[in-house]
């Protein structure tokens, strides 16, 4: 796929985010962001369900014939080519509980590897998106990862699974602080990614993520000048992997640390 051909697919995932994030808030003041639960802290609304399927509808009508694959709607994943992968509100408990620490993610994943990405955030109005070899950009203008040298200054953030024990998340908490980092949570992984790209935190860890948590912010990232794990490696579509996007300074040592 040449370079114009990710530009006009960045472009349009950027537009398609933006009008996403705008239809889930609409529908949030209309009173659907009332959760039913998926399981142990895993929030569903019915937002989550009518914006994957606006989401869903655009790629069809303009990419006809691209698969897709959503955190609500699933889908098939093919051995090779394009795969569309979305996550249509991420940070769905904090969509629920009217905090606006939520996000739209659409990210394209090209051959099994992540190449296109946007973020859309709602308030504040926000659109992160990148391409490979296109640049990463905030709302246009270009972004690049924090230049932080040591750990004294970092903020990182350290996302949870239930796919792992919470032992496993709480040591890996003590030895990012035992390294002299300030440690947050704030329930949204793909905002703690996407800012790791933008240079608003020095990185964001995870045991275990999923593709559409991650795909664009991915994309995003590499572009940006993170430091990043490879990701997008093995049964990463159907099974997820650990993540680590950080400062160029501080990536190899947090690896070192979750791997610990």
């Amino acid at each position: 796929m040449t370079p114009a051909e990710l530009s006009r697919r960045r472009d349009f995932a950027a537009a398609l985010a933006e009008d996403a994030a705008v239809l889930a808030e609409r529908m949030r003041a209309g009173g659907m962001a009332a959760a039913k639960m998926k399981g142990a802290q895993d929030f569903l609304t019915e937002a989550d369900g009518a914006t994957e399927h606006f989401i869903r509808e655009r790629l069809a009508q303009t990419f006809p014939g691209e698969p897709i694959l959503g955190e609500e709607g699933g889908g098939a994943v093919p051995e090779d080519g394009p795969l569309w992968i979305l996550d249509p509100i991420d940070g769905t408990a904090n969509f629920a509980r009217d905090s606006h620490r939520w996000c739209v993610s659409i990210g394209m994943a090209l051959d099994g590897r992540a190449v296109v990405g946007a973020v859309a955030r709602h308030a504040p109005a926000e659109v992160i998106a990148g391409a490979a070899g296109c640049g990463a950009t905030l709302n246009g203008a270009p972004i690049r990862a924090a230049a932080t040298p040591d750990f004294s200054r970092a903020i990182v953030e350290v996302g949870w699974s239930l796919r792992r024990p919470a032992s496993a998340f709480v040591a890996l908490v003590g030895r990012v602080m035992a390294e002299g980092a300030g440690v947050r949570s704030s329930g949204s992984g793909t905002l703690g990614l996407v800012e790791t790209a933008m240079g608003r935190i020095d990185a964001y860890l995870e045991l275990h993520i999923n593709a559409w948590d991650a795909c664009a912010a991915l994309a995003i990232a590499r572009e940006a000048g993170c430091w990043t794990n490879e990701f997008d490696s093995g049964d990463w579509l159907a099974s997820g992997n650990p993540i680590c996007f950080a400062a160029p300074a501080l990536g190899p040592r947090l690896m070192a640390l979750m791997e610990a």
